[in-house]
């Protein structure tokens, strides 16, 4: 429960310094001007990222990723059930240990059953920090998908790498 706990004091810090920190609306560098042309970035990275850390694949929505969304949702829903299942057993394997040692059991017998108890409170952490792991990559990935959503990849971009016979070597043809 604590873990759980820290992982929310977590998010909700992030979520936070993110709009503390953040650059006012007039400042932000999702425009670039040029002698050529203005450019203004479609999707925002920012909101890809917190949309991210509200749940693991809504980022990936929000910038249309559409086959990504899947991957991150069953991630931390295979965390968050391996939290929930692992806390439950560990629970009961506790209560199991107090019922040996008020019984009298043999030491051997409440080893075994504090090494069981350990294995699940290890495995539930473990699933925490797996939890907040697909949380990290997927704001990553959201935020990257902002960045590179306008990003052209059309087939009037080439770069070609050529034998050069008059050098002896090889040249590189960039068209665009």
């Amino acid at each position: 429960m604590r873990l759980i706990r820290y992982l929310l004091i977590l998010i909700i810090a992030f979520t936070t310094a993110n709009y503390l920190l953040a650059a006012p609306p007039d400042s932000t560098a999702t425009t670039v001007d040029s002698s050529f042309h203005q450019f203004t970035m479609t999707k925002s990275p920012t909101q890809a990222v917190l949309l991210s850390l509200a749940f693991p694949g809504l980022g990936q929505y929000y910038v249309e990723s559409y086959w990504k969304v899947p991957i991150f949702a069953v991630g931390a829903g295979a965390c968050i059930y391996g939290i929930i299942s692992n806390n439950t057993t560990f629970v009961q394997k506790s209560s199991e240990v107090d019922n040996a040692v008020a019984a009298g059991e043999t030491s051997a017998k409440i080893a075994t059953l504090k090494n069981e108890r350990e294995f699940y409170r290890n495995n539930r952490d473990l699933s925490g920090l797996y939890l907040l792991a697909v949380y990290v990559i997927s704001s990553v990935d959201a935020y990257t998908g902002a960045h590179l959503f306008d990003f052209d990849v059309s087939d009037k971009l080439s770069l070609r790498v050529l034998p050069d016979a008059e050098h002896r070597g090889l040249a590189m043809q960039l068209r665009w």
